[in-house]
């Protein structure tokens, strides 16, 4: 499921940077799948996101991604963490 996350995993800007929201917008409440970050990117970029401008700070651009990500958990597209596992 999930793996040990260093400073070279994700091994792509776009997947370190969607690990980090998910940490912090759901935190705790998902397993870190890879193909599941690109996923949401696909989604954030079809729905007029862009990772140039985000990455240059446009707030637009953070919170669309917040939002496909809260989406996504919603519509159960993300692998949630199990009840026990949430907490830690």
């Amino acid at each position: 499921m999930g793996g040990d996350v260093t400073p070279k995993t994700p091994p792509r800007a776009d997947q370190r940077y969607i690990h980090a929201l998910l940490d912090t917008v759901l935190a705790g409440k998902v397993e870190h799948v890879p193909a599941e970050y690109d996923l949401l990117s696909r989604v954030f970029l079809k729905a007029g996101g862009s990772w140039s401008r985000l990455f240059k700070g446009s707030p637009v651009d953070v919170d669309l991604l917040k939002r496909v990500c809260r989406r996504a958990f919603k519509l159960d597209l993300l692998t949630k963490k199990r009840k026990w596992e949430a907490k830690s």
